[in-house]
């Protein structure tokens, strides 16, 4: 059998979306979330030696597992109900690591207000997990990537390669000073930005956005196919880390789980008072505009940089 090597997207759209049969619920899988009117579904998968570290142990890889998967409800603007879980297990899985991947999941539902209702469990080589979230929306009010418009602003919340230089402090086993232990956390432990979401979804600020899971530029190129516009963006305005890294790679090499959200010029100062509400910094990086050619550009100094890597690709 000859090897087959698709990128994920293209896969989807050659051999899935048919699947679809066109219904209002898939969404045409241009989101991370299906829709049932007021129901928001979502859902991950986790893989050994990709994901994951079998060493990171059981608390961590949980705490990640299902954060990440709260970060596509935040993406949507939806409020998180419960979840499905299903797991391998091998003999490196002793009851340490259950024990503590069960704490960490619980210590995420009790920050969250979520709980579980139901999976599944098999026996393979490699250990993977998946989650099925669901979360509800309001009055059929959903954040989409196909909503941006021309001349929309581009925002960003947080700070974009902190989760990069977390997973090179582990990489690089770095003693964990004031400055570095917060990186780690942010590799392991991503805060998913539900009240944003949900807030920017409330207050009529925003219809468009998504998380950043695949890189910067990556995801806000997936804002730019569904809503057929171009994103110009400045280097020197996206909020970064101050490091000695390339920061052309903290923008590309993803798993932030900030929000990129789009933002009508009027409503600017509405966003700058919700940032100071919620304590989290909402940072304008560009605009969207009309174009044929649906994808980002970006300039450093009013140049623009020649983009070769734009993020992680499945």
């Amino acid at each position: 059998m000859t090897s087959f090597f698709v990128k994920e997207f293209q896969l989807i759209e050659k051999f899935f979306k048919p699947l679809t049969k066109n219904q209002k619920a898939a969404r045409a899988l241009a989101d991370d979330v299906a829709q049932i009117g007021d129901l928001v579904i979502s859902k991950d998968v986790f893989v050994e030696d990709v994901h994951f570290l079998l060493a990171d142990g059981g608390f961590r890889i949980a705490s990640k597992l299902l954060r990440t998967n709260l970060s596509d409800l935040a993406a949507a603007g939806a409020i998180p109900l419960c979840y499905m879980l299903g797991l391998s297990k091998n003999a490196h899985v002793d009851e340490k690591f259950m024990r503590d991947f069960s704490r960490g999941l619980e210590s995420v539902q009790n920050e969250f207000g979520l709980y579980l209702i139901g999976g599944d469990t098999v026996h393979a080589e490699k250990l993977v997990f998946s989650i099925t979230i669901f979360g509800k929306i309001k009055n059929n009010k959903i954040l989409s990537r196909n909503a941006a418009k021309s001349g929309d602003l581009i925002y960003v919340s947080g700070k974009i390669g902190e989760a990069f230089l977390g997973l090179k402090v582990k990489q690089r086993n770095l003693p964990l000073t004031p400055y570095y232990l917060p990186l780690l956390n942010r590799h392991f432990f991503p805060i998913p930005r539900l009240k944003l979401g949900q807030d920017l979804i409330s207050k009529n600020l925003s219809r468009c956005a998504i998380d950043v899971s695949d890189g910067l530029l990556a995801d806000l190129q997936h804002i730019c196919k569904a809503s057929q516009l171009k994103a110009e963006i400045h280097l020197e305005t996206i909020p970064l880390p101050v490091t000695t890294e390339n920061p052309l790679k903290l923008i590309t090499a993803g798993d932030d789980y900030e929000l990129i959200f789009a933002v009508n010029p009027k409503n600017q100062e509405k966003i700058a008072k919700l940032g100071s509400k919620i304590g989290l910094d909402l940072t304008c990086i560009g605009r969207f505009t009309e174009s044929n050619k649906h994808k980002v550009i970006l300039y450093q100094q009013n140049r623009r940089i020649k983009l070769t890597k734009l993020g992680y690709e499945h």
